[in-house]
C-alpha cells in the first residue's frame, strides 16, 4: 500500500529561445537551483519519493533528473505523455489505469492541473507556483486516489528554501 504521495509542479522554465515549442522549453538557472533545493528539502524532511511519474515535457524531465540527483538512493522515473498539461481529472484517470504503487510516489507536472490536484487532495486552494511540492501521508486503507485516504503533511515552496 502506498504510504506517501507527493504532487510537484515543474521548476521554473526558460523562455529565452522563442523558437522552442512549449513542450521543449528547458529549465532556467533559477529552476535548476529550485529543483535541487526541493530534492534536498524532501530528503532532509524524510519525504523523498522512490517513484516519479512525470510529464514528458522537457522542463518536467529536467526537474525529475535534478530531483533524482539530489535524493540519495535509486529512484524510478517514468515519463507519461498524458500528464502534459493534463487536468486533475485526467491525471487521476491515468493514475487509476496504472494502479497503485507500493513505494512513495511523486506526480510531476504542470498547472493548472497540479494546483487542482493539490485542491483535490487537501480541500484547499493554493496558487501553486513553479517548483511547489505537496506532501501527503496515507491515513487509511481506502482507495488510493480518494482525498479521504490522505492527510496533508507539508507544502515545500522553492522561495522558502532560498
Amino acid at each position: 500500500m502506498l504510504t506517501r504521495l507527493l504532487l510537484m509542479r515543474h521548476a521554473k522554465s526558460s523562455w529565452a529561445d522563442e523558437s522552442q515549442t512549449d513542450h521543449e522549453r528547458p529549465l532556467n538557472a533559477r529552476g535548476e537551483r529550485a529543483a535541487e533545493a526541493v530534492g534536498r528539502a524532501l530528503t532532509a524532511r524524510g519525504f523523498a519519493p522512490d517513484i516519479i511519474w512525470s510529464s514528458d515535457a522537457k522542463r518536467t524531465r529536467l526537474t525529475a533528473l535534478i530531483l533524482i540527483r539530489a535524493i540519495p538512493g535509486a529512484q524510478q522515473v517514468e515519463y507519461i505523455s498524458g500528464f502534459y498539461h493534463a487536468s486533475a481529472h485526467n491525471v487521476l484517470e491515468i493514475c487509476e489505469q496504472r494502479g497503485e504503487p507500493i513505494k512513495p510516489l511523486m506526480l510531476l507536472g504542470h498547472n493548472p492541473g497540479w494546483s487542482a490536484l493539490h485542491q483535490h487532495f487537501t480541500g484547499q486552494y493554493h496558487n501553486y507556483p513553479t517548483g511547489a511540492c505537496t506532501v501527503l501521508s496515507r491515513v487509511n486503507d481506502g482507495h488510493w486516489l480518494s482525498p479521504d485516504s490522505w492527510a496533508f503533511k507539508d507544502l515545500v515552496l522553492p522561495r522558502e528554501l532560498e
